[in-house]
């Protein structure tokens, strides 16, 4: 059996559920939770533990989504946890602790295993052990691909301190892998899938991304209730700068501004070029008052970037939809173009 010693560890614990900590609510995206959902569910039946629980401890399991703001997906949490719990029908995010996994990715064995962690010098003072789940028995297989730069680890945990029995220890690392071969596959249909949704030109969201993710965020607004905003954007003069300067020098700056729109953003926030230089900004959540602050934002991000040759303005059209409002999302467009165009005409 691995001897493990506890790593230091920045999170802190923060018990927000009396089953689940710190994310109780906040489910994967719905590929992944799918695949995490089958992978736990086959675990716990195997090794016949009520708690099953997939550390991602280096990487992302999932590429960003397209029109998803890189800087922010680069600085998204690299260590997450999910896990699985009797009367389940999936995962739940929730990041315990990570000491126990990282030793346990640490080790050269195929498995690590501690019996009973309440005896374990290093981790009876793990919040796994101490608080929930209450964890004694800690079996983890670990799995990653230097390809995709991804390292976690497939854990099944019980209450009762037990051992897993040589039929379930050689199974569970051949799990694992087959885990992280999936995941594999599903990040390269992720990356086709971002392909096929991302501006070719700019990286942002492209038509078929904004239409897509409009109605997303529709059918979440009259379920939920909250109200929704929309900016169309286009550049102000922008043909008479392609026949100044070039078409290259205009491309340049499309590029520059699909980076430039995103500063200011949240990350639930969705940018997307419709075309030439119109572009469009998706604001979940947010009512009209809000997006002209946002609006504001942006024309204070344009005007302190330095841009080649000329100043480069734009017109913001703003439109938002509260949930008392009996209508589709092509009113929402077809407000937020009219306000463009009389941006435009105000010059």
């Amino acid at each position: 059996m691995n001897v493990l010693q506890p790593t230091r560890t920045m999170d802190h614990h923060r018990t927000a559920s009396p089953l689940l900590p710190e994310h109780p609510s906040h489910e994967p995206d719905a590929a992944l939770g799918k695949l995490l959902g089958d992978f736990t569910a086959l675990a716990g039946q195997l090794c016949e533990t009520p708690m099953v629980m997939v550390s991602q401890l280096h990487g992302h399991f999932a590429p960003p989504a397209p029109g998803a703001d890189a800087t922010a997906a680069a600085y998204a949490p690299a260590r997450r946890q999910w896990w699985r719990f009797p009367g389940q029908s999936g995962v739940l995010r929730s990041n315990t602790d990570f000491n126990l996994c990282e030793a346990a990715a640490g080790c050269a064995d195929d498995v690590t295993e501690i019996a009973d962690l309440a005896g374990h010098t290093g981790f009876s003072g793990s919040p796994m052990v101490a608080g929930v789940p209450h964890a004694r028995f800690y079996a983890a297989a670990t799995f990653g691909d230097t390809g995709d730069g991804f390292l976690g680890t497939l854990c099944v945990l019980d209450r009762q301190a037990r051992r897993l029995t040589p039929a379930q220890r050689a199974a569970l690392p051949l799990l694992a892998r087959n885990l992280a071969e999936r995941l594999c596959m599903q990040r390269e249909i992720g990356r086709l899938q971002q392909q096929v949704l991302t501006d070719g030109l700019t990286g942002v969201g492209n038509r078929r991304a904004f239409d897509q993710r409009l109605h997303e965020e529709w059918t979440r607004h009259l379920r939920g209730g909250a109200p929704l905003s929309l900016l169309m954007i286009d550049v102000n003069r922008f043909k008479h700068y392609n026949d100044t300067h070039g078409h290259p020098a205009g491309d340049r700056i499309l590029v520059k501004l699909g980076q430039v729109l995103s500063m200011p953003l949240r990350g639930s926030d969705f940018v997307a070029r419709l075309g030439g230089d119109e572009f469009a900004v998706i604001l979940p959540g947010t009512p009209e008052a809000s997006a002209g602050m946002v609006a504001d934002r942006i024309h204070a991000v344009m005007d302190s970037t330095q841009w080649p040759h000329q100043r480069i303005t734009l017109s913001i059209g703003i439109a938002s939809i509260s949930p008392a409002e009996n209508c589709d999302f092509s009113v929402l467009l077809q407000r937020a173009d009219q306000a463009m165009y009389c941006c435009k005409r105000r010059g």
